[in-house]
């Protein structure tokens, strides 16, 4: 009998808190960490998850001795988990308001794992803030504030619903999201950004729209599989008036097996 197929492994970048509360007994400590939700999306397909430090210059790992090719070598997709917002620093811009200044420590960290997965040939694969980033990392911009920037918008972020925030999305027709749902026609989707994609980085089409003309998803017409969604998927689990989250993680899953494959043959 042939041994079994290693599990796939999964890197998941972190969510950064640079100044935990004291409560939490980290005084002057910076925390990383992964959100359940994420994790157990990836470990109901049967793969493993597995969180990505960041790199510090001038700390106690030297740059040259551990690298995000590293990861990328012996991870076999990634995962941007949501988060705190992009700054705008990160794609040539600057804040319009204080609130809106972002984690560029994150966004430095993130950019360089997502450029080393898609130089491996590795799939990517972006939640809320990840899709952001995944634009911001091949060259596009954000709008910083919806409300603000886009006031015929409607509410895509509410603080006391947070993810019992819905509303539908119309999936791009001929695309690969419409191809992943087939006959499906105004899917509601989960809603917890104030910012969003704004000039679309380079070879990124958009797959999906809501019905005010935000982008709520894109995907790379590179060489590997690129691909990043405005909503929580990993929050629809178990929820059927949502768009089922199984197909696409599926189909990032089935990107990394043939990856695998490929450099394994």
């Amino acid at each position: 009998m042939a041994n079994p197929q290693p599990l796939l492994r999964i890197a998941l970048s972190a969510r950064l808190m640079h100044q935990p509360p004291h409560v939490l007994g980290f005084r002057n400590k910076v925390l990383q960490y992964l959100e359940q939700s994420a994790a157990h999306w990836v470990l109901s397909q049967g793969a493993l998850a597995l969180l990505v430090p960041t790199l510090f210059e001038g700390g106690p790992l030297g740059r040259a001795d551990i690298s995000m090719r590293d990861y990328a070598e012996a991870m076999d997709g990634l995962i941007l988990q949501g988060g705190a917002d992009v700054a705008p620093e990160s794609y040539g811009g600057k804040p319009l308001q204080p609130d809106w200044a972002g984690d560029r420590v994150r966004d430095r960290y993130e950019i360089e794992l997502v450029w080393a997965f898609i130089i491996s040939g590795k799939p990517v694969l972006g939640i809320c803030r990840g899709c952001q980033l995944i634009n911001v990392a091949l060259g596009g911009t954000l709008i910083q504030d919806i409300p603000s920037q886009r006031p015929r918008a409607f509410a895509h972020y509410d603080a006391s619903l947070y993810d019992g925030l819905h509303h539908p999305i119309e999936l791009v027709p001929q695309s690969g999201l419409e191809a992943l749902y087939p006959g499906v026609t105004a899917p509601l989707v989960t809603s917890i950004h104030h910012q969003c994609v704004d000039r679309l980085g380079d070879d990124l089409s958009a797959e999906a729209l809501s019905p005010d003309g935000v982008i709520e998803a894109i995907r790379w017409r590179g060489s590997s599989y690129v691909l990043g969604v405005q909503w929580h998927p990993e929050f629809h689990q178990d929820q059927p008036h949502l768009l089922d989250s199984t197909p696409i993680m599926s189909e990032f899953l089935q990107a990394a097996r043939l990856r695998r494959a490929a450099n394994t043959g």
